[in-house]
């Protein structure tokens, strides 16, 4: 069993993704009258919300993000637990003294606001966000295993993009992709990832199985 299990949030904790849609759409609208769609929206994922303002807004005003994250927050009012069997898998990992982080794109304050929304703010340690300038996955796995002054072999990632499965291999940690998400394209995944899973009971099962 590994030492450290590392999760993303968006659409592997939770299906966060209708929430980010509408947060930003409602915001673009606001400050520009013009209406995006969720391919524009993904298109600008890898960078915190931020950086994802800039793109969509280039000039923004700075108090944009106080506007953003009252919306974010009133957007998630509609989801408020996590995948089936998240939980489940959590603890199990927990009684095997596994250690539990995350390592997401998203920013300090919509992380807090999907976990506290979730019901989960206690539960991963320690959460490392994504940056304005772009995707810093790789550093943050590295962070964690000079942390815990671990191998690459005794760490993994749930995830559920390539970019994630590319980005353990960079640092030689497993990755095992979740594409239990209705917005998780698995066909792709499997062209880049042996460890695909449909479901949450799938990855529990399988990490029962390697104990």
């Amino acid at each position: 069993m590994y030492k450290v299990v590392a999760f993303d949030l968006d659409g592997t904790i939770a299906e966060t993704f209708p929430v980010i849609f509408d947060s930003f759409r409602k915001i673009v609208y606001k400050y520009t009258n013009k209406l995006v769609d969720d391919k524009t929206i993904l298109a600008t994922f890898g960078a915190n919300e931020i950086g994802m303002l800039k793109k969509l807004i280039p000039d923004a005003p700075k108090n944009i993000l106080d506007d953003f994250y009252k919306q974010y927050r009133e957007s998630h009012r509609q989801l408020t637990k996590p995948f089936d069997g998240i939980t489940k898998l959590i603890d199990w990992l927990k009684n095997n003294d596994v250690i539990i982080p995350m390592v997401t794109g998203k920013g300090s304050i919509s992380s807090q606001i999907s976990l506290e929304q979730l019901g989960m703010s206690d539960t991963f340690s320690p959460v490392l966000i994504g940056s304005a300038d772009g995707p810093n996955k790789i550093d943050n796995f590295k962070k964690l295993l000079k942390q815990y002054q671990i191998t690459p072999d005794e760490m993994a990632y749930v995830a559920d993009t390539v970019g994630d499965v590319k980005a353990c291999r960079e640092v030689e940690i497993a990755c095992y992709s979740a594409a239990w998400s209705k917005y998780a394209d698995a066909e792709k995944l499997k062209l880049v990832n042996e460890n695909v899973y449909p479901s949450v009971a799938d990855l529990l099962a399988q990490f029962k199985a390697s104990q």
